[in-house]
């Protein structure tokens, strides 16, 4: 069957406007008839190919600062397309936002449901061996897990915050069939169990009936390694230590920056940069996002000048420089592999990237891929161990922690010149904030700042938003701010009159 068959396919079913769900259709006579087909499927319509809706959480952190357009007109509409997002406003994801489209997380992951959905519903039906199929069966019922987790914390309030079980959630909708019903939201601790069985289920079958694929696909490593964070969101440090232990006893490489070779960070055709660049880089788990998005990089002339949103003075700050006054000498590496320092353009959006590379001077690249890798594996484990050291005073919680965080640094300095000096915290919360910074050093634009926040308490963020330097507006979002929890779009709330939203 040709892929463009099956999309036809996936219309029938409602995929064809990820706003239409929970509005249905009629089935059409064609069907998915091999497991090759619903892998098609997978590939198509449920694994995601861009890393462009994701990255829309960027410019909600206090990772991104607005440089504002510097005298140059044409950045002057791109800001303004932005403001809406930067300044966490009700209307981000409607039509008057001018990049709503592909900001719509609530349009896109739905969207990406029912493609699971559908494949978990036809695999008893295609032909093909039971080992393929009950391998496929795990990638969807894990796919599926995933993209609740990333809805639940968008539009829900964080796990750990108040009372998940009375606090509302998002949908489930988990079969393919028919109905004409409108589905209510589901609680947050609904929606957690859902995700948990989803995971549970997908690393049993992933691991019963292995088989070898891309890094694009998920395998029980990469299952048990969202499990693990799911489990860090949950406050649930016993299962954040079981799965990270499980995946560092078979994976626990990390790439010495250090020790590479330049030309491991420089553009290698179809690869990722640097730690997510599989020729060289040994913590690559699973790739979430392909690198098929082109941006433009203006780096001579009349378009030498700062990005107009960035990499944050805030963040900047807590990288180790051997001159903290200019910058220039790295004693951490990642400022200077993980950053690229040129505009870049994406769909006429001026936005700001993490880049796991060098810049090698060509005029037009490819966005960094993203994906789950061994070093937050580390992180995650460090952070459970801090705060069990925190309720329980076992010192030798509180030497794991640190071991996993100074591992993780060494490769990531500059040893060549200096020694890396080991950081020792005896005081349980300077050992959590210093867990907590080195995250964010090393996780930023990853998707995880954002959600990181929610689960942290929500503090205060504020953001300056200017076009010119002479008319600059400064936005503020308190602790415990309601617009921590995005705004259902309107569009959903129309086609579905059982759905309630957030408080604003």
């Amino acid at each position: 069957m040709k892929y463009s068959t099956l999309l036809l396919v996936l219309f029938m079913l409602g995929f064809a406007g990820c706003s239409d769900f929970l509005e249905e259709a009629s089935l059409d006579e064609v069907r998915p008839s091999s497991i090759d087909d619903l892998m098609q499927i997978m590939v198509g319509e449920v694994y995601p190919l861009s890393n462009t809706v994701r990255s829309f959480q960027d410019f909600l952190t206090d990772d991104i600062e607005c440089f504002g357009a510097q005298g140059q007109e044409l950045l002057e509409s791109p800001i303004e397309n932005l403001y809406l997002l930067f300044s966490w406003d009700d209307e981000m994801f409607n039509e008057r936002a001018g990049s709503h489209e592909r900001v719509n997380a609530w349009k896109v992951y739905y969207n990406k449901i029912m493609g699971a959905n559908t494949v978990l519903e036809y695999l008893d039906k295609v032909t093909g061996e039971q080992e393929s199929k009950d391998n496929l069966r795990g990638q969807a019922l894990t796919m599926r897990g995933w993209y609740y987790f990333l809805l639940v914390n968008l539009y829900g309030l964080p796990y750990n915050y108040g009372n998940p079980d009375e606090n509302l959630g998002v949908p489930l909708k988990l079969q393919m069939e028919i109905t004409g019903s409108y589905y209510r939201r589901n609680s947050v601790a609904e929606v957690y169990e859902q995700i948990e069985k989803d995971l549970l289920d997908g690393i049993n079958l992933l691991e019963n009936n292995p088989i070898v694929m891309s890094e694009y696909k998920i395998n029980a490593l990469a299952a048990k390694s969202i499990l693990s964070r799911v489990y860090l969101y949950m406050e649930n440090w016993d299962g954040v230590l079981r799965y990270t232990n499980e995946v560092l006893a078979e994976k626990s490489g990390l790439t010495a920056l250090a020790s590479a070779d330049e030309a491991a960070f420089a553009w290698q055709g179809s690869n990722a940069f640097g730690v997510y660049n599989m020729a060289t880089s040994n913590e690559v788990i699973w790739l979430y996002s392909n690198v098929g998005e082109t941006s433009t990089f203006y780096t001579g002339g009349s378009f030498n000048y700062r990005a107009p949103f960035g990499v944050s003075d805030d963040l900047m700050n807590l990288y180790e420089f051997e001159n903290d006054a200019t910058k220039k000498n790295y004693k951490d590496l990642r400022p200077f592999l993980y950053f690229s320092s040129s505009a870049c353009f994406i769909q006429g959006v001026a936005v700001y990237y993490q880049l796991y590379g060098r810049k090698c001077g060509k005029q037009s690249l490819t966005i960094g891929t993203k994906g789950i890798r061994t070093a937050e594996l580390y992180l995650n484990r460090a952070e459970a161990y801090t705060h069990k050291f925190m309720a329980s005073g076992d010192d030798n919680d509180r030497k794991l922690a640190l071991s996993d965080l100074n591992y993780l640094r060494r490769h990531r300095y500059d040893m060549r010149n200096v020694a890396y000096e080991s950081k020792d915290y005896q005081d349980a919360n300077d050992l959590l904030e210093f867990c907590k910074e080195e995250r964010r050093r090393e996780l930023c634009f990853e998707d995880h700042r954002w959600f990181d926040l929610r689960r942290y308490g929500m503090p205060t963020l504020t953001h300056t938003y200017f076009v010119s330097t002479d008319n600059e507006e400064v936005i503020t979002l308190t602790e415990e701010d309601p617009r921590y929890v995005l705004p259902i779009p309107k569009l959903a709330l129309d086609r579905n009159p059982l759905l309630i939203q957030n408080k604003r």
